[in-house]
C-alpha cells in the first residue's frame, strides 16, 4: 500500500531489542596504554560516527571511530 505520493508507510521497529546492538563493542582496546580494560562512556562523541570510551587503567577518556566491518 503507498499513499498518494507513492511512497510506503515505514515498517514498524520492535522496542524491545535495541537497532545494531552489536555495531558498538562494551570494551576497546585503549589508544594510550594498549589495554583493553575499558567501558563505554557515551555512546556519542563530539559527532555521530564516535563513541566514548573510559580506560580503567589509565583513567583516560577517548574517542572510538565506529564502523561497519
Amino acid at each position: 500500500m503507498s499513499d498518494s505520493n507513492g511512497s510506503r508507510p515505514p515498517r514498524p521497529v520492535s522496542l524491545d531489542t535495541p537497532l545494531h546492538s552489536d555495531a558498538i563493542p562494551d570494551s576497546v582496546v585503549c589508544p594510550f596504554c594498549g589495554e583493553s580494560e575499558t567501558e563505554q562512556f557515551s555512546a556519542f562523541g563530539s559527532a555521530l560516527s564516535v563513541s566514548q570510551y573510559y580506560c580503567r587503567r589509565c583513567r583516560t577518556v577517548f574517542e572510538w571511530m565506529k564502523r561497519r566491518t
